[in-house]
């Protein structure tokens, strides 16, 4: 399950400023673990609970989520690749959008209950 985004993550580097609002989200969920293979030298961090990886910040402008297919996508986001034929997807939006607390929340709980 995790194998595939950290393969599409790989020497992917992150921009400081789209970690922050990531961190907010998620700073009273319990649980919740960060990564980062060199955060000193701005790599991707992701974020996992339980052992499934949820959310990750990389690029400049915009965070991928582990969303339920269900989940309303009438937002601006978009699918970001292929995932496995789950009932999850990774969508991709801006880091400051103002839909990020609810998604991120969303994400937190799928990978909770997963």
């Amino acid at each position: 399950m995790n194998r595939q985004i950290l393969t599409h993550l790989d020497g992917q580097s992150c921009h400081a400023d789209i970690v922050a609002p990531i961190e907010k989200c998620l700073s009273k969920l319990e649980g919740v673990k960060s990564y980062s293979p060199d955060s000193q030298n701005f790599a991707y961090r992701l974020w996992y609970v339980n052992g499934i990886v949820f959310a990750y910040a990389s690029g400049m402008r915009s965070v991928g989520l582990r969303l339920s297919k269900s989940t309303e996508l009438g937002l601006p986001m978009a699918r970001w690749f292929e995932s496995d034929p789950t009932e999850y997807g990774w969508y991709s939006l801006p880091y400051d959008s103002d839909s990020l607390g609810m998604l991120v929340n969303s994400a937190y709980e799928s990978a909770v209950n997963s």
